[in-house]
């Protein structure tokens, strides 16, 4: 295998996250989701830190999707047909996207829930 410079290598990355997100459902959701929530982070001021675990969750579960989708693809690559051992394995990878999209979640309602509480409660007393 031929040794590549970092302009290649950041071209093929580019153009990996192109690819998901053009054909990858699960890619797109999860980029979407991610893009709102770092943008209601802005919208409602987090800190930098806050912000900083809101990047960091983004970031690992788009991650995860994109090394779930990888390794799917190189299973079904491997073997059309169904094997249980494949499904497995499969199941694993998801398994972990999950995971971490759980706890993803579970920190960004500790983040954001005492914001939206203090949010409706300015809407619902005062009036908009």
């Amino acid at each position: 295998m031929k040794t590549r410079n970092f302009s290649e290598s950041l071209r093929f990355s580019i153009e990996g996250i192109i690819w998901g997100l053009k054909y990858e459902r699960n890619i797109k959701i999860q980029f979407f989701i991610g893009l709102l929530t770092v943008i209601a982070g802005l919208i409602f001021k987090l800190t930098e830190l806050e912000l900083l675990l809101i990047l960091l969750w983004t970031g690992l579960v788009i991650s995860a999707e994109f090394f779930n989708t990888a390794i799917e693809k190189a299973l079904d690559s491997y073997d059309e047909n169904f094997s249980p051992s494949i499904k497995i394995i499969k199941d694993l990878c998801a398994s972990a996207v999950f995971i971490l999209a759980l706890f993803a979640t579970i920190s960004g309602l500790i983040i954001f829930l005492p914001r939206l509480i203090s949010f409706l409660k300015i809407i619902i007393f005062r009036g908009v």
